[in-house]
């Protein structure tokens, strides 16, 4: 039997407007002081119609922040963790998407350095900036001594 229609309307509402993960609507929910009962039902019912999916939204999330909006890895994994997402979800996906997310720090990397080496910074002031960023060394490294010439 499906949950109250007020809560799944409200529950509705809610992941309409920026999609949030389970936890977050748990929290939500008990927020407004909606029964244990029902929230189950409506976590239950949202699941099956899949307009709650956990995985869904950490791809949609990675994609958007890291792939789009060219944040670090960090601070992806950071914000997800935050949102209450399973850590073996994370790491699942991440290392789905290694090749792309590879690609995209190299990209980033790139253009990042070529800015830097416009304002007269050197080398090892480069590194800094972009470790303090959030990206690795090795990461840092790799592009530097593959893509670029430091005398």
């Amino acid at each position: 039997m499906p949950a109250k229609t007020d809560v799944i309307d409200y529950s509705l509402r809610y992941i309409y407007r920026y999609p949030k993960t389970e936890k977050e609507l748990v929290l939500q929910l008990r927020k407004k002081w909606y029964k244990e009962s029902e929230i189950e039902k409506t976590i239950s019912f949202l699941r099956r119609k899949n307009y709650l999916n956990d995985k869904r939204f950490v791809e949609d999330y990675i994609d958007y922040h890291l792939i789009r909006r060219w944040k670090p890895i960090i601070y992806v994994k950071n914000k997800l963790y935050q949102k209450w997402v399973d850590k073996n979800i994370i790491d699942e996906l991440i290392e789905k998407n290694f090749d792309k997310i590879n690609k995209w720090i190299e990209k980033k990397l790139i253009k990042e350095i070529e800015q830097y080496k416009q304002k007269w910074i050197d080398g090892f002031e480069i590194i800094q900036k972009l470790t303090r960023k959030g990206y690795t060394l090795n990461q840092v490294k790799y592009v530097i001594n593959n893509k670029f010439n430091f005398n």
